[in-house]
């Protein structure tokens, strides 16, 4: 019996043997998944936090714009009426004859100052845009009489979203790719366009303005960020390029399901 029990724990302990080497290979491939995982997890925390950052950033840079517009427009409106106004007041207090372009001009200012107001307040509205409003929306966005630069839109393909999320994001997103564009393009003229092609709507913006630098085929700027992270989020895709004619488009391509 001695001898037959020998070979039965030399069996047994190569079994063990094996058996420890095959929880040692399950440890070591889970720890090996785990750290992947947890250098995923790192890489998506440090994504969002630079996002969290990009959307504090932008924030602050749109209330820099509605200070600058402020200041710009509606105040020396407003400052200008004021002082004309004061001006006609000193001509009757002193009995002195009133002139009739001095009237026409406050109420001039006063007209421009209620513009500047009414634009400001609907891009502050901008965030109840939804699936039924993106179209009135954008029509009125290239409308505005605040804008330098003329600007139109294109509807190329019929425009049926149905989601309002995702309508709100599309107009977020167009509008700051006109803002950027009359800011900094230096261009005639502007076209926002909504054209379909393999399956895609695209939204664009064009300018035939000063254009990317040569050699670079996006921009890695606040803005561009910004939309790229909106395009990601609709699951769909962002592509900033210059046109042979010259100029900038920004257009994102996604699916028509949307």
């Amino acid at each position: 019996m001695k001898r037959g029990g020998r070979p039965r724990r030399k069996k047994s302990k190569a079994g063990l043997r094996k058996a420890q080497l095959r929880l040692r290979a399950h440890i070591t491939e889970g720890a090996s998944e785990l750290r992947s995982a947890n250098e995923g997890l790192r890489r998506e925390i440090q994504r969002r936090k630079g996002l969290e950052g990009e959307i504090l950033e932008i924030g602050d840079r749109e209330q820099q714009r509605l200070g600058q517009e402020l200041h710009d427009g509606l105040c020396q409106h407003l400052t200008a009426v004021a002082f004309m106004a004061r001006a006609v007041a000193l001509r009757l207090k002193n009995h002195r004859v009133i002139e009739v372009k001095d009237l026409e001009k406050i109420s001039e200012l006063v007209n421009e100052a209620a513009i500047d107001a009414r634009n400001m307040a609907r891009g502050l509205h901008a965030a109840e845009i939804d699936a039924a409003r993106l179209l009135p929306a954008l029509r009125d966005l290239v409308s505005r009489e605040i804008w330098k630069t003329p600007c139109r839109l294109e509807l190329k393909t019929k425009l049926n979203l149905r989601d309002d999320a995702v309508a709100s994001h599309v107009y977020r997103l167009l509008r700051e790719a006109v803002i950027n564009a009359h800011k900094h393009a230096q261009a005639k003229e502007i076209v926002v366009e909504i054209s379909q092609s393999n399956g895609k709507i695209i939204f664009s913006v064009t300018d035939d303005g000063v254009g990317l630098p040569a050699g670079r085929n996006n921009s890695p700027g606040l803005g561009f960020h910004i939309m790229n992270s909106r395009a990601r989020s609709l699951g769909g895709r962002l592509e900033i390029k210059r046109p042979q004619r010259g100029g900038t488009r920004v257009a994102l391509y996604l699916a028509r399901s949307k």
